[in-house]
């Protein structure tokens, strides 16, 4: 069972429940590998470049439309070995916004909520 998270960009109100561990020795073939899932509610009228970061590293997931509901699954390997953080950069306007670092694993649902 997948954990989930759900985190408030601007006021990063994370909530999370527990996941299955599977054994260290166990290995998953990329076809049984977990999906790895973003799930941005943007609430701000401008669509935004959503974008994982990773030891300074940035990786475009999409683009999440303005007053609507995106959702993005990145490689699981992105997050397998340290934190993440996300960011979301308003198309067409100046600006970012992100959230707090996060220990994401590999099948992982985070929900992130971009207020006005």
């Amino acid at each position: 069972m997948p954990r989930s998270r759900s985190i408030l960009l601007i006021a990063l109100l994370a909530a999370g429940t527990g996941c299955a561990a599977r054994a260290p020795e166990e290995r998953v073939s990329a076809a049984e590998a977990p999906r790895t899932l973003l799930r941005v509610d943007n609430r701000n009228f401008y669509d935004m470049d959503v974008y994982l970061v990773r030891f300074g590293q940035r990786y475009r997931l999409g683009t999440a439309t303005g007053n609507g509901t995106s959702t993005f699954e990145f490689p699981s390997q992105l997050v397998e070995h340290g934190p993440v953080r996300f960011v979301a950069s308003p198309v067409g306007a100046a600006g970012r916004t992100f959230t707090e670092e996060l220990d994401v694993r590999p099948g992982d649902v985070v929900s992130v909520e971009i207020t006005p």
